[in-house]
């Protein structure tokens, strides 16, 4: 008898975490930063955006951030 999986799981979405995200938003209040995903939505905060930590596995919508060359 074989197993089968009820989800398949891309492979990039393990690797990949929320601190590499374009997405990511650091938003400072007072002494704490906290991180919000900016495509995500939530009905839980204040601002709508989805509160996030940065190792967090990255979802569907997640888009790496280019570094700048420095010559």
């Amino acid at each position: 008898m074989t197993q089968q999986n009820l989800f398949e799981v891309d492979e990039k979405l393990i690797t990949d975490t929320c601190r590499h995200c374009e997405h990511r938003q650091r938003w400072q209040c007072n002494s704490k930063v906290i991180q919000y995903c900016g495509v995500r939505k939530s009905n839980r905060t204040d601002n709508g955006l989805l509160k996030i930590k940065v190792t967090d596995a990255a979802c569907f919508q997640f888009k790496s951030v280019k570094k700048a060359v420095v010559n």
